[in-house]
């Protein structure tokens, strides 16, 4: 053999390399003639420490191949990559360039090394230290390996994704989990499309992405998480596939849970059957793989009722049991594995329980539910979830301890704030069954301080709702507690933290902010500038970047209330009243509750509570149902059909005189508020929960005795979200300019029925105010609207409004070119008015909440409030457009016009609806509807 054979052996080694490492082509280290020519060139460099730049292209051959062969298949050539290291040596003496690149080398090499040891080794052993180590490890080995690198770099960052994801998975911290998605994100754009840890990668960032929906709720994470596991579900081969369809198999499943869409949960449970069938009992992951099909089956189960699933769901379970047990042979799962085969089977075995009532399952759930806590290291935060179905199936069996479990769960350390908020509402519940209201009292308080959490900021509106959907009515059963010892204080201010909240996350203290400006000008400018970005919603910053904005906004947010002085910022304010000031009148919260309905009263003396004994949350849902009833039959009547409205119209008349008998009559008689002798009535403000924000309370009465038994002729009514949210109107001040007015009507809006009045009352108002600005047709557009109120004080809309039940931030004024840019209750609420004084809204539905969130005035009065307009008048639900018309002129009458004066908004209102109810009293559904929100 001759030198010059040596040389063209190292040239063709390190060609190989360069490709793969240029072009991840996997073939250019694995084909066997590599190796041959590895073999030849040992043969000729006897002693590898003469030879040092032939031992570091072996070195760099075998290392290659193991990132190609991955940790298994690949151990034995990065062990003898990491034996030829100590050979390489030095460069020759004076080759500087060398040198340094051979040192470079070497500590890639190190640090790649290091990283996969360590996260193997926190893989394999729960220990908190090898955790952090392997963070180090893997934060090292990424600050290292250059970029040009591309497939070392997609593997340590693989790695950093995985041991940060490993971390959430312990510790719960969601920061964790963002930047494991980060760092996954970047594996995969390094990796590309021929990468041997691609689909592992893909796999790996989809599980992710499903995790932070679960811990977050938002929607976007979801859909990513299932196109992230169908690529690799599709891009990998025969080699675990079981795991990658597992994990296609969970994101469906939460998917469906999201959205609804059956065929979803079909096709979960279909991918997790293929994953079971192709991973054989014996694996380490069949247990896993079967959990994950039972899961599914389970939701199935819920959803249609078919017996076969749960049956099958506790056969998938039974065996992912089994495995732990070692019946099927094979590798052991590691103890949180099997601690969730075995949570899960307890709580299917529970379920059973409470529909059969087989004492055997629920004592071998019970034998189970000790068993997973067994298994899981002390501070683990799945015994928060064992607590809670420990604590649940005692309640249901009447054993000691379910309050103990429940407590428990519901203070844990590491539990999710959702399932805190369940384990404390339960605990309360069961606590006020037993008589013990004062237990029930902390455990309510525990319940309603959740709520917060439950929607962080980065959520899009939508998803904000959903994620508070299943917490209805839990404020107010907090409150009906408080007050059954005697605790109206702490009644009101559990209805004020446990209602609004999404409300009072978009509230806009400018007070506050204007003090911030003055001791910390950048503080301010930056936390403008994240609200403005994180009220941009999802049409403009994706999942990570919204992420990334709350994260900071918190830091923010956190910092600006350790300084002297701002310990409160953007909190409720502490008042030693609860009456706003400025406030001239008493606010009445009517609270609704399954354990008991109140009103609590707030006027200048104090806080009172008055019992509503002939009130139940049973008969205001069958109430409220009848109601909205009788208004569909209406919207709904033929104009040959005689008989529906006289019927349905009686029927609208009872549903007042009830709500006179149940709720408004015995709080205006405790206030002592008759029928005034003469001059103005005085001034009410309604808070109605849960259902009654339905029911149009200011209108309660029986209007066709003649009597003076209505709200109408006791007192004007106005509406607010919250006590907060008045005081924040109020104590808004301004000077006095004449108003600018925009008024903006719709007659035909696109895929809607023509309003032929809207034209003529656009044309009346415009008519009645000095300077009055008209948009109206095809030139009323959504962003010609948003455009025009920054520059104008008054907003009057007459046109159509669509309430969304179901997701009530998406109802919207119907603007010319709605069907494609919409303005919504969402997009309104963004906006950041603070000169803004009166927007009329002569229009349908404008203050309907949605049914999933009664208590968060989700709808287009409460966004334009929101915005900045201190007076909002809206409607209940659909209004007479020729009615309309005559309403909007008395009240701008009532206003002053020409040169109207918003602070009379309630007043006007009230004369122009009670002067209909006069001329129609055997209608109610054309007067009504009409409602004044604001101060």
């Amino acid at each position: 053999m001759t030198p010059a054979r040596r040389d063209d052996l190292v040239r063709a080694l390190g060609a190989r390399v360069l490709i793969y490492r240029s072009s991840m082509d996997a073939e250019a280290v694995t084909d066997p003639q590599a190796l041959l020519w590895v073999r030849e060139l040992m043969t000729i460099v006897v002693d590898p420490s003469t030879d040092p730049g032939a031992v570091r292209t072996i070195a760099d051959l075998h290392l290659c191949r193991s990132l190609v062969l991955g940790p298994e298949l690949g151990r034995e050539d990065a062990a003898v990559a990491a034996a030829l290291e100590r050979f390489g040596g030095q460069a020759p003496a004076g080759d500087d360039a060398d040198t340094e690149t051979v040192e470079a080398d070497r500590r890639v090499a190190a640090a790649y090394r290091e990283a996969c040891e360590s996260a193997a080794a926190a893989q394999r052993d729960p220990e908190p230290a090898l955790l952090e180590r392997a963070l180090r490890a893997t934060e090292a080995a990424v600050g290292v390996v250059p970029v040009r690198l591309r497939p070392l770099r997609a593997t340590v960052l693989a790695l950093r994704g995985m041991v940060l994801r490993q971390r959430y998975e312990r510790g719960g911290d969601a920061r964790d989990l963002g930047d494991a998605i980060t760092a996954l994100r970047e594996a995969e754009a390094a990796a590309g499309d021929g990468h041997p840890d691609r689909t592992r990668i893909l796999s790996t960032l989809g599980a992710a992405l499903r995790e932070r929906h679960d811990h977050g709720g938002g929607l976007d994470d979801v859909l990513e998480a299932v196109r992230v596991a169908r690529a690799a579900v599709t891009a990998g081969d025969a080699a675990d596939r079981g795991g990658r369809l597992h994990n296609l198999g969970l994101a469906l499943r939460r998917r469906h849970e999201s959205t609804g869409d059956a065929t979803d949960l079909d096709e979960a449970v279909a991918v997790h059957r293929e994953a079971v069938a192709l991973t054989p009992s014996g694996h380490r992951d069949h247990g896993l793989l079967q959990q994950g099909l039972a899961d599914a089956l389970r939701v199935r189960h819920e959803r249609h009722g078919h017996a076969p699933d749960f049956e099958a769901r506790l056969a998938a379970l039974e065996a992912a049991v089994a495995v732990g047990r070692g019946d099927t042979g094979g590798e052991q799962p590691h103890g949180p594995t099997r601690s969730a085969a075995l949570l899960a089977l307890a709580t299917a075995l529970a379920e059973r329980h409470r529909v059969t009532g087989r004492g055997a399952d629920a004592e071998r759930a019970e034998s189970l539910l000790r068993a997973a806590s067994a298994a899981l290291p002390p501070r683990h935060p799945r015994h928060a979830l064992i607590h809670y179905e420990r604590g649940l199936l005692l309640g249901r069996r009447d054993r000691t301890g379910s309050a103990a479990a429940l407590r428990a769960a519901a203070f844990h350390e590491a539990a999710t704030p959702r399932l805190r908020l369940r384990a404390a509402h339960a605990w309360a519940r069961g606590a006020m069954e037993a008589g013990r209201p004062d237990e029930a009292m902390t455990a309510y308080g525990q319940a309603v301080a959740q709520l917060p959490a439950l929607v962080p900021r980065h959520l899009a509106p939508a998803d904000a709702e959903r994620a508070l959907a299943d917490t209805r009515g839990l404020a107010s059963d907090a409150a009906a507690c408080a007050l059954a010892v005697g605790d109206a204080p702490g009644a009101l201010a559990l209805l004020e933290l446990g209602r609004g909240i999404l409300l009072g996350q978009g509230m806009k203290d400018h007070d506050q902010l204007a003090e911030l400006r003055s001791h910390a000008p950048e503080s301010a400018a930056r936390l403008e500038w994240l609200r403005g970005r994180l009220d941009a919603g999802d049409e403009e910053a994706s999942s990570d970047r919204r992420h990334a904005l709350a994260a900071e906004w918190d830091d923010l947010l956190a910092g600006i209330r350790a300084r002297e002085g701002f310990e409160d910022f953007m909190r409720p304010r502490r008042s030693a009243h609860p009456l706003p000031p400025g406030i001239e009148g008493p606010v009445v919260l009517v609270n609704v509750s399954r354990h008991r309905c109140d009103a609590l009263v707030i006027t200048a003396e104090g806080l009172e509570a008055v019992a509503l004994p002939g009130l139940t949350l049973p008969e205001v849902l069958e109430r409220t149902v009848a109601f909205l009833g009788a208004l569909d039959r209406l919207r709904e009547a033929d104009a040959t059909d005689f008989l529906t409205g006289p019927s349905a119209e009686a029927e609208l008349h009872g549903h007042l005189g009830w709500l006179w008998d149940r709720v408004t009559g015995p709080v205006l008689d405790s206030l002592g508020l008759g029928v005034p002798s003469g001059g103005r009535p005085p001034r009410i403000w309604w808070i109605p929960t849960g259902p009654l924000a339905f029911l149009p309370l200011h209108a309660a009465g029986h209007h066709e005795e003649g009597a003076g038994r209505t709200v109408l002729d006791r007192a004007v009514s106005s509406y607010a979200p919250t006590v907060r949210a008045l005081g924040l109107t109020r104590r808004r001040t301004h000077g006095t300019p004449a108003p600018s007015v925009l008024v903006v009507a719709v007659p035909e809006a696109p895929a809607a029925r023509p309003l032929p009045r809207a034209a003529e009352e656009a044309a009346v108002v415009a008519g009645m105010l000095t300077g009055a600005r008209l948009l109206t047709g095809a030139a009323a557009t959504r962003d010609a609207v948003v455009a025009s109120l920054s520059d104008h004080t008054w907003l009057h809309f007459c046109g159509h409004g669509a309430a969304e039940p179901a997701t009530a931030s998406g109802s919207r004024l119907l603007v010319h070119d709605h069907l494609d840019h919409p303005l919504t209750v969402a997009g309104v609420s963004r906006l950041d008015l603070p000169s803004a004084e009166l927007a009329y809204l002569s229009a349908c539905t404008t203050a309907r909440s949605g049914f999933t969130t009664m208590d968060e005035a989700l709808h287009l009065a409460g966004g334009l409030h929101l915005a900045g307009f201190r007076h909002v008048l809206g409607s209940l639900w659909e209004i007479d457009d020729t009615v309309a018309l005559r309403v909007a002129e008395r009240v701008y009458a009532g206003l002053g016009a020409p040169e109207p004066v918003a602070d009379r908004a309630a007043h006007a209102l009230h004369d122009a609806v009670r002067e209909t109810r006069d001329r129609y009293p055997s209608t109610p559904s054309l007067w009504a509807a009409y409602i004044h929100v604001g101060p």
